[in-house]
């Protein structure tokens, strides 16, 4: 098997009515070191948009808590309640790192991506393109946008948590009308005592400006508009 070979079962979904599972037997971070990171998520966004057109989904990775050398990729789409694309705001944070909040969230920035705490000031890490993107199927191959998001989000796991071989954050990315935000952001969420013990000390001053930040009804109605009351799954 080349470095760029993906198993056929890696691609081959357990289907229910509005959720379909892909299982592949390896970690994000071996399929980053491997190289294949970005051909297994274009084959898989593929088999989702173009083959299916399936165009509205919540995409979460998990890593078996037993095994971390596993995980699956879970879909949900075409759920009733999931009918409307976020609403354009004055001000995209993901593009504009000198706005006030992006200026306090910001983590890192590397050629083709951005770190983020949560501008909702939530138990979460974000990483985002730096180009406007709305989906994943947008990102480029030939320049190596696509390889560098999941590399750069294995890196960002591996700097902020030294415990992964107890627990994997989950990983989300919303697409179509199951987002809030338009720009394609993945986001991360840990276990509370990762959060707590490891992430929140090294960023409390800035978390703690993000809460401030966010007593602003302007800056709020500029950052985020008029947030809809979807159903959350995370």
């Amino acid at each position: 098997m080349t470095s760029q070979t993906i198993p056929t079962e890696w691609l081959n979904p357990r289907k229910q009515s509005n959720e379909w599972i892909f299982s592949c037997a390896t970690s994000l971070d071996d399929l980053v070191q491997s190289n294949r990171a970005a051909s297994y998520f274009r084959q898989l966004v593929t088999l989702l948009e173009t083959d299916n057109h399936i165009l509205n989904y919540h995409l979460e990775i998990r890593h078996q808590f037993i095994d971390t050398n596993r995980f699956e990729v879970i879909i949900y789409f075409d759920e009733a309640d999931r009918v409307t694309n976020p609403s354009p705001t004055p001000v995209c944070i993901s593009c504009e790192p000198t706005n006030e909040l992006s200026k306090v969230s910001l983590i890192s920035e590397q050629q083709h991506t951005r770190a983020w705490l949560d501008a909702h000031a939530r138990e979460k890490l974000i990483l985002t393109p730096i180009r406007h993107v709305e989906r994943l199927s947008e990102l480029i191959d030939d320049n190596g946008e696509m390889e560098a998001f999941w590399r750069d989000a294995v890196e960002l796991i591996q700097q902020e948590c030294d415990q992964l071989d107890d627990f994997y954050p989950i990983l989300i990315l919303n697409h179509g009308t199951y987002r809030n935000h338009a720009h394609l952001h993945l986001k991360m969420t840990f276990s509370k005592q990762i959060w707590n013990n490891t992430i929140a000390r090294r960023y409390s001053n800035q978390i703690s400006q993000i809460k401030q930040l966010l007593s602003s009804p302007t800056l709020v109605q500029d950052c985020f508009g008029h947030l809809r009351n979807k159903p959350k799954r995370h």
